[in-house]
């Protein structure tokens, strides 16, 4: 099977050994890091697209995945062991979110403002609480980054809050709204000891099945 990891070191191993030598050429590992998370987020965004358009669901799904991913750059959160785990567990998530973001949509009607000001209330609360959350993954060490990153929450929540009843009173689909609405709680989990211990049993569970790298 085709490894990201391994792909990305062997290109960062050529890319390097092409380079002239000097005090400025770039450590093989530090240019592979880099090769990997740009090749793994474009593996991702593309499996994501692609089943979102399949299953007919490319709005809802893409508004979630902003979300999340937007969310979770600041607030952190929990990780899966392997990356294949992580692709598959955030594609059924995904999945999932738009499935009950169009049920939700007509559910609540015109209540979606209501409860997208409960949700705004309490991820204000777990914020404060919890983010930015660490994992052995990615540590927070420095105070002060960790300061910056809990103030960039609440700023990311207000324009979230913003921007979600905008649309609102906009005319966005609803699906749209709702579906942003409930990745926000997802990542709300995340961060909280419940989000970890069912992303790890999730985790423990892919590896049993598909024990890829």
């Amino acid at each position: 099977m085709l490894s990201i990891h391994r792909l990305a070191r062997s290109s960062a191993a050529y890319l390097v050994a092409r380079l002239p030598d000097g005090q400025n050429k770039p450590e093989v590992e530090v240019v592979a890091f880099g090769l990997e998370v740009a090749l793994g987020a474009s593996v991702q965004l593309l499996v994501f697209m692609a089943t979102a358009w399949y299953l007919g669901l490319l709005p809802e799904m893409m508004a979630a995945l902003i979300t999340m991913a937007t969310y979770r750059l600041l607030a952190g959160g929990v990780h899966c062991s392997a990356y294949y785990r992580c692709l598959i567990l955030s594609l059924l998530t995904l999945i999932i979110l738009a499935h009950l973001g169009r049920w939700l949509a007509g559910a609540l009607g015109g209540s979606l403002p209501v409860v997208v000001l409960l949700v705004f209330a309490a991820s204000l609360v777990i914020a404060w609480r919890r983010a930015p959350a660490e994992s052995a993954a990615a540590p927070i060490i420095n105070p002060v980054r960790r300061s910056r990153l809990k103030k960039a929450c609440y700023l990311w929540l207000v324009l979230w809050l913003a921007t979600v009843m905008l649309g609102y009173h906009l005319g966005w689909r609803s699906s749209l709204l709702a579906s942003s609405l409930l990745a926000l709680v997802f990542q709300d989990l995340a961060l909280t000891p419940f989000g970890f211990a069912a992303v790890g049993r999730a985790d423990g569970v892919l590896k049993r099945l598909l024990p890829l790298g």
